[in-house]
C-alpha cells in the first residue's frame, strides 16, 4: 500500500501524495493494487487521502491559488478515452469496461448445481459470504480451452475471478490471465475480422491492438443481456 501523505521540510504542512494521478486510473494504470481493487475509487488508500484533504486546514494562499488556476488558459483535452479491463479467456485475449467490474478475485471452489443442463452456467462462487453466479465466457463466446499438459491431465486454466455488476444482478467469471486496466481511444479499435468465431464475433464491437495482440472487446450490453436470459 502506498504512503498518501507526506510532510513539507520548510512550512511543516502536510501533502497528500495523490498516488492515482501518476500510478492509478487517471496516470499510467502501472500501480500493482489496482489488479486487486480495479479502480482507484476502491482502494483504502485513496479513501484516507479523501479523509486527510477534508480534515485539514486551508492554508493562507488558497483563495489566491484557485484564482489563478480558474484564470489560466483552458488546455486542450482529448475526450472520449475509454477504460478497459484486458484478460484471456481460453486462448483469446477480451476486454470490457472497466465500469462493469466490481473486483479481481484469486480462485475459489466452484461448487456445481444439480441436474445443471445449462453448460454457460458453471455453478455458485463464493465471495465475500456471498454466492454468486458463474458463467464461462468460452462457452458464451465458443472460445478454444487452453491446450492440454503434457501429462495428459487438465490444466489448470482459471487463474483468476472476474466479479462484474452488470444489469440484473453480479456474475463471476473464471479466466485465465489478467493483464489490468487499459486506456485506448476509439480511433484505435479497428473491425472484427472474418476469422473470429461466429459466437464471439456477435458480441465482439470491435479489435483493439494492444502488446501485438488482438484484444476482442466485447459489447457488455448484448453480453449481459444473453447471460441474463440464459440464467432466467
Amino acid at each position: 500500500m502506498h504512503k498518501h501523505l507526506s510532510i513539507d521540510a520548510e512550512t511543516g504542512s502536510t501533502a497528500v501524495n495523490d498516488c492515482w494521478n501518476k500510478i492509478g486510473v487517471r496516470g499510467d494504470a502501472s500501480c500493482a493494487e489496482l489488479e486487486q481493487h480495479v479502480h482507484c475509487r476502491n482502494c483504502p488508500t485513496y479513501s484516507a487521502a479523501a479523509v486527510q484533504l477534508f480534515d485539514r486546514e486551508l492554508p493562507p494562499d488558497y483563495v489566491s491559488n484557485w484564482t489563478s488556476h480558474f484564470a489560466k488558459e483552458k488546455q486542450a483535452v482529448e475526450f472520449e478515452t475509454h477504460s478497459v479491463v484486458i484478460f484471456r479467456a481460453g486462448t483469446e485475449w477480451l476486454a470490457l469496461p472497466t465500469s462493469v467490474f466490481l473486483a479481481i478475485s484469486d480462485p475459489k471452489p466452484i461448487h456445481s448445481l444439480p441436474h445443471r443442463r445449462n453448460r454457460v452456467v458453471l455453478g455458485l462462487v463464493n465471495v465475500r459470504g456471498e454466492l454468486l453466479v458463474c458463467v464461462s465466457l468460452e462457452e458464451t463466446l465458443g472460445l478454444k480451452s487452453a491446450a492440454p499438459s503434457p501429462m495428459g491431465k487438465q490444466p489448470q486454466t482459471h487463474e483468476r475471478l472476474l466479479i462484474v455488476n452488470p444489469e440484473g444482478g453480479r456474475l463471476v467469471f473464471p479466466v485465465g490471465k489478467v493483464h489490468g486496466i487499459h486506456h485506448y481511444h476509439p480511433g484505435e479499435v479497428h473491425g472484427v475480422p472474418a476469422t473470429v468465431a461466429k459466437a464471439s464475433s456477435t458480441y465482439t464491437k470491435g479489435m483493439l491492438a494492444w502488446r501485438d495482440q488482438n484484444v476482442g472487446l466485447l459489447d457488455d450490453q448484448l453480453l449481459f443481456d444473453h447471460l441474463n436470459r440464459s440464467l432466467a
